[in-house]
């Protein structure tokens, strides 16, 4: 598609799901390059840089949300999105709306237009100082999918003049876009598990090394300690950039109370100069366990933000009512969509399961067939959770074959598995198995989103 005709939403959508085959992964030297033609949009603001593997966009959407609360106006830079790309950008928690989307589509849009011309004028003076700013930028450089993106959120942030930015990285994080911002005021790094390994590494140590590439000199981390060759990693890295790290981990929480749709829990945590410990009673409006490391995160940054304008009440009241879709979200009675899409992703998934007594479900599975989905399989299957599994085709030339998939089941288990070739047709067949017990959607963030496009159009 000819960029010049693109007048529409659906086009500027269609256009950019379509960069990745006209251009390349850019080196941070060109991200950064273009990022200052553009003006550096964004970085004077007070930035919260966070990578992981699981429960970043939880994190940020519980910091962003405490805030708010505290009357910040707070930007979030998120990824991937469920059914619109809007979802990726928000501001005070309300999304970008398609106008703006437009707007800043054709801001980016236009300064790759004149940054031809801007060679072409510095070449021609003789301007070194200009020809200097450009080095960086090869003539043919088209922002990558997720760099447009990027460039357009920083752009809209600094228009709106957020007083915070929170920024979740793409992939990784060393060499991600988002890693070109200098001086973050905090670093967040979640669980690091073992998922794209084709650009990350094999190992959790060299997993961990990419995500720690985020740390910034003299600018404060505060990471999720789990494994201690993880710990490690992170601990090294912010010794060397004179940073100071903090950590949470699973013993800063106790007494877990599920209840029908939300949770109790009791979380430790520090104040005064950290010196004075405390356990305080918090509460969040959904049943995934996983999400009290993830809010825990969230209030012990936010403590690291605010100092002595945090305020404990207003946290709590915040966290009660804070919710991040697709992650245990109840979409229709007794219907869950998880976003689980990797090995401890569906670790935590199934330990939410386990703290519930839940047995005799339903599971709805449908995967990317570049994913390493056996190890998920194969919790799954032997978690004695499920009486049927439905497995399906997801949108797209990416998705794993049904065939495929229910192939692997097999390996690890006699239950019934049903064969779909639409996610439609699999919630179809779930709901009239299911005899009023519960429905769980896992496996891919892309499953959630067809899900929640079919209710949001009612066609289920």
């Amino acid at each position: 598609m000819n960029p010049n005709e693109i007048t529409t939403f659906k086009q500027a959508e269609e256009y950019l799901y379509n960069v990745p085959k006209f251009t390349t992964k850019s080196t941070p030297e060109m991200t950064r390059a273009f990022y200052e033609f553009l003006g550096c949009p964004g970085e004077t603001r007070k930035i919260v840089h966070v990578a992981g593997t699981n429960g970043k966009g939880s994190v940020c959407t519980y910091l962003s949300s405490i805030l708010i609360a505290h009357g910040y106006k707070t930007a979030m830079f998120t990824s991937p999105h469920l059914i619109s790309m809007c979802e990726r950008f928000r501001i005070d928690g309300e999304l970008m709306r398609e106008d703006e989307f437009m707007r800043y589509f054709y801001a980016v849009k236009k300064k790759l237009e004149e940054l031809k011309k801007e060679r072409v004028r510095a070449e021609q003076e003789h301007d070194r100082a200009r020809i200097n700013v450009l080095k960086n930028i090869p003539s043919d450089y088209h922002p990558t999918f997720f760099e447009y993106l990027f460039f357009m959120a920083m752009l809209w942030f600094e228009d709106k003049e957020a007083d915070y930015i929170v920024l979740e990285t793409g992939l990784g994080g060393r060499l991600d876009a988002t890693n070109i911002i200098k001086k973050p005021e905090l670093c967040i790094i979640t669980k690091i598990g073992i998922d794209h390994t084709m650009y990350l590494g094999n190992t959790l140590e060299e997993i961990a090394g990419e995500k720690a590439g985020i740390i910034k000199k003299n600018v404060p981390v505060l990471y999720y300690h789990f494994d201690k060759i993880v710990t490690s990693v992170i601990e090294k890295t912010a010794i060397l950039q004179g940073s100071k790290a903090y950590s949470v981990e699973g013993t800063d929480i106790k007494n877990v109370k599920i209840h029908q749709k939300d949770i109790d829990f009791c979380m430790f945590y520090e104040y005064d100069n950290y010196v004075c410990p405390e356990w305080e009673e918090f509460r969040l409006p959904t049943v995934a366990t996983y999400q009290t490391i993830n809010s825990t995160m969230a209030v012990k940054a936010s403590r690291l933000l605010l100092g002595e304008g945090w305020n404990l009440e207003r946290v709590k009241e915040t966290l009660a009512c804070t919710f991040w879709e697709g992650r245990m979200e109840e979409v229709l009675p007794n219907f869950y969509v998880d976003g689980a899409h990797n090995e401890d992703g569906v670790e935590a998934f199934l330990a939410g399961l386990s703290e519930a007594n839940e047995k005799d479900a339903i599971l709805l599975f449908g995967v990317n067939g570049d994913k390493d989905y056996e190890p998920m399989i194969k919790r799954m299957a032997e978690s004695g959770y499920f009486n049927h599994v439905v497995v399906t085709r997801l949108a797209g030339a990416r998705s794993a074959l049904p065939e495929e998939i229910a192939e692997v089941f097999r390996r690890y288990t006699g239950i019934d598995i049903i064969l779909t070739n639409s996610v439609k047709d699999a919630v179809d067949k779930c709901r009239d198995l299911s005899g009023g017990g519960r429905i769980y959607a896992v496996g891919s963030l892309y499953l959630v989103g067809e899900i929640k496009e079919l209710i949001r159009e009612e066609l289920l």
